[in-house]
């Protein structure tokens, strides 16, 4: 290693400051099923074999090239002593759970968690190509942080992917919950491990700490600090819906002290009666806000990272450009194509559209572009008409291309952001008459 060091030239005066990034899947992503277990399996461990298929390429840190034996190997280790005492204690054998994990692969929960961690944008990775070999370095160590800072997060596979643009590195484990008094005592939980301390506190600031030290040791470069985006925005929210959960748990523990107040000191049940209501009505108020901002989080996790694209989108269709998505021959799909493949709405056969990315204010209404997908393996995608969201009236492309401008667009990133902003602003104001009604 240190020969390899040596080796490396390092030249202080060109260090910078590179991108750091860290996700876990959710939504859309969520391995939920033994079916998203395999596609993640598919794409982490290159089963396709694609032309660029080189295992020079996929390096291999933790697990086998069975993402889905290791799986199993970690339920059948974490769970089985726990699955054997609840089984134990049924009298109804319909009740008994022969195989956890074929078990919760039906249940539509997370059964298990991927994390991305990734240093360094597509420019750094053009400017550095030479260096990947060391990146290997870099994700052992931040791989080792990661089961040290989380250890109910039972590793099951990581892989480093050398073969894109950006080096970065897929960890799939299973989250274990533990001390349940229902069903298994010891069972997979995401909200018992990815809490949002532990996304804002592990996953961004002590990972990017780590990530920091790693690539300044070895490249010369430091890590961005954390600014104002996706991961600050998401931070935020998630902050926000703990701190409701938490006010909400204490008001119901207040409300429980109340109404035993009534029961014993019958003289005071007039006054105790109306702080009664008075913390229902903040309660009621207070899951009003935490569903709002709940929300807030799946916007942030479901639009903003795909902001760029979504941007070439919009432009293809407002030149009314036909949109090549990738290469049907070697099977590989854009970052744009897979984003369209995502959000696609099949219409029928050969023709889709994708209100959910982009829309434009008409004369005709609101509309999205209606595409065919001429070969029908969504990798050429033909700008054929228009149709309106909410009668699904079609119009021709050539009576609505004119009206499709970037003035005329709506649901736009920048819109969210307002909306977002102005639901914020209401839970201020919330607080402010919450606060002025306790000092009366």
């Amino acid at each position: 290693m240190i020969t390899a060091l040596l080796q490396h030239e390092i030249r202080e005066e060109n260090m910078g400051e590179i991108s750091f990034s860290n996700h876990i899947s959710n939504k859309k992503s969520a391995i939920n099923s033994k079916a998203k277990l395999a596609g993640v399996a598919k794409h982490n461990l290159r089963k396709y074999h694609s032309q660029d298929y080189s295992r020079d390429n996929i390096t291999l840190l933790y697990g086998t090239t069975n993402l889905m034996q290791d799986v199993k190997n970690v339920y059948h280790k974490e769970f089985d002593a726990a699955l054997q005492e609840y089984n134990a204690k049924q009298t109804r054998p319909e009740r008994r759970i022969g195989d956890y994990f074929e078990h919760v692969s039906e249940t539509e929960q997370d059964m298990a968690v991927e994390v991305i961690i990734q240093c360094g944008d597509k420019k750094f990775w053009e400017q550095n190509s030479g260096d990947k070999i060391f990146m290997k370095q870099v994700y052992k160590q931040l791989l080792l942080k990661l089961q040290e800072y989380l250890p109910d997060f039972k590793v099951a596979n990581a892989v480093i992917h050398f073969d894109e643009a950006s080096p970065h590195m897929h960890v799939v484990g299973i989250p274990i919950g533990r001390g349940f008094k229902r069903g298994l005592s010891t069972k997979v939980s995401k909200r018992s491990v990815f809490t949002p301390q532990v996304l804002s506190e592990v996953l961004q600031d002590k990972m990017r700490a780590d990530a920091n030290h790693y690539m300044k040791a070895i490249f010369q470069q430091e890590v961005k600090e954390k600014k104002k985006g996706k991961n600050h925005d998401l931070t935020v929210a998630e902050y926000k819906v703990a701190k409701e959960e938490e006010k909400i748990e204490k008001l119901s523990t207040d409300k429980i002290g109340l109404e035993a107040d009534i029961l014993v000191l019958n003289h005071r049940k007039s006054t105790a009666q109306r702080k009664l209501d008075e913390l229902d009505g903040e309660i009621e108020s207070s899951n009003i806000f935490l569903k709002a901002l709940r929300q807030i989080k799946q916007f942030i996790q479901s639009y903003l990272p795909f902001a760029p694209l979504i941007e070439e989108f919009a432009n293809h269709v407002e030149r009314g450009a036909n949109i090549e998505a990738g290469n049907s021959f070697r099977g590989l799909l854009t970052a744009l194509g897979e984003l369209l493949n995502s959000f696609k709405e099949i219409i029928m056969d050969g023709l889709c559209w994708f209100p959910r990315l982009m829309r434009w204010q008409t004369s005709k209404g609101e509309v999205s572009p209606v595409f065919e997908d001429y070969r029908n393996e969504g990798y050429c995608y033909r700008l054929k008409s228009y149709m309106d969201i909410h009668t699904r009236q079609e119009y021709p492309k050539e009576l609505i291309q004119p009206e499709i401008k970037p003035e005329n667009r709506t649901g736009t990133i920048e819109q969210l952001a307002q909306n977002v902003e102005a639901v914020e602003k209401q839970v201020q104001l919330m607080g402010v008459k919450m606060n002025r009604s306790h000092m009366y």
